[in-house]
């Protein structure tokens, strides 16, 4: 199969979606090439990739700029065979290559000042079009990729906005510069983790016992421990931070500790130590390191295994009394990032820090 692809013609269709502004449904945009409305597309080049693929239908075609257009998804590539009209350099039978791609909102304003193009629901296509290429990639859609039409992205996603930053760091040193890292955090609702034992994202790196991570105030936080001999470093980039914290052997509430750290301050948690923390501010942003011992892949997991556990998983079956505040921080930092109520978090934080001092 892969000889098989490798000698026949690959022809990438880009699919950009939208909503109908008026009923909502889902419409893909089609722009005029050889005659007759078709997906964006290009023909790929011997040894090319996707990313550079894209320059010549996004950037060329349709007059986008650079970093305002990112690969979401790549779909089941469709055999065809005949004659094409737009290439007729390609072999007799040649593979359609369709990609779910999504927008920057400069990339969606770009778009209405460049070539005429058409924003067609699937329904319309199948009406319209007569390209039979267009066709099998829209009867593709229909039996197959459903999930197209239940809604379309307003703006790319972490993930493809993350890859896209991977793709331009191949060499043996990455760099994450201030406004990457602010654009990648901020189109997800998760952390950014560079490196994991178990990599299962495209832009991450296998950490060989340790994990590497960004997170900001919209990433939750639990109470937990770590085993032995893990070890997890906090880093405040931006904004305030608190972490709690007290040996997992230790009894009795007033052996909790809070100390809060500002942008530059580093904080080291032993193992075995439960910690829980939070920012005091909603625009934070932190990095984490956790580092493992010999043979330990510092995933998830219990204690003495590997990873971290947390209260309701601990050994010690929920018998250590938390800090009256510290509970009532908790159930505040644990709602929906944007139901936070960041004045109570801050009141909270400056009432433990007085508490643990009387």
């Amino acid at each position: 199969m892969a000889a098989d692809i490798h000698c026949k013609s690959l022809v990438l269709y880009c699919l950009i979606r939208r909503p109908d502004p008026g009923s909502g449904a889902v419409q893909f945009l089609l722009l005029e090439k050889s005659g007759s409305p078709t997906f964006p597309p290009t023909k790929f080049r011997p040894g090319e990739d996707l990313y550079h693929a894209l320059a010549r239908p996004m950037g060329e075609d349709l007059k986008l700029p650079e970093s305002s257009y990112f690969p979401e998804l790549e779909l089941g590539m469709i055999p065809s065979s005949g004659k094409s009209a737009r290439y007729p350099g390609v072999t007799p039978e040649w593979n359609l290559y369709p990609v779910d791609v999504s927008l920057t909102a400069e990339g969606y304003e770009a778009l209405a000042r460049g070539p005429v193009v058409y924003w067609w629901t699937l329904a319309e296509i199948l009406k319209r079009v007569k390209e039979p290429n267009i066709l099998a990639i829209a009867n593709y859609i229909q039996h197959h990729k459903l999930q197209l039409l239940s809604g379309a992205r307003h703006a790319p996603s972490m993930d493809a906005i993350a890859s896209h930053w991977a793709v331009q760091q191949c060499e043996g040193v990455r760099v994450v510069r201030r406004d990457e890292l602010r654009k990648i955090l901020s189109s997800g609702g998760q952390a950014f983790n560079l490196r994991v034992a178990d990599p299962y994202l495209p832009y991450q790196r296998q950490g060989m016992g340790f994990t590497w991570s960004f997170f900001t105030p919209k990433h939750a936080q639990d109470l937990h421990l770590h085993s032995m001999p893990a070890v997890e470093l906090y880093a405040v980039l931006e904004g305030r931070l608190q972490l709690w914290s007290k040996p997992l052997g230790q009894r009795g509430v007033r052996t909790w500790k809070c100390t809060t750290l500002e942008a530059g301050d580093w904080a080291e948690v032993e193992p075995l130590q439960c910690h829980f923390a939070c920012w005091l501010v909603p625009e934070g942003v932190g990095t984490v390191i956790r580092a493992a011992g010999p043979g330990e892949l510092a995933g998830v997991g219990c204690i003495g295994a590997v990873g971290k556990t947390v209260c309701q998983d601990c050994n010690m079956e929920g018998r250590c009394s938390l800090p009256t505040k510290m509970v009532e921080l908790i159930a505040e930092y644990q709602k929906p990032f944007e139901d936070r109520d960041y004045t109570r978090i801050r009141e909270l934080a400056t009432e433990g820090e007085r508490d643990q001092s009387l």
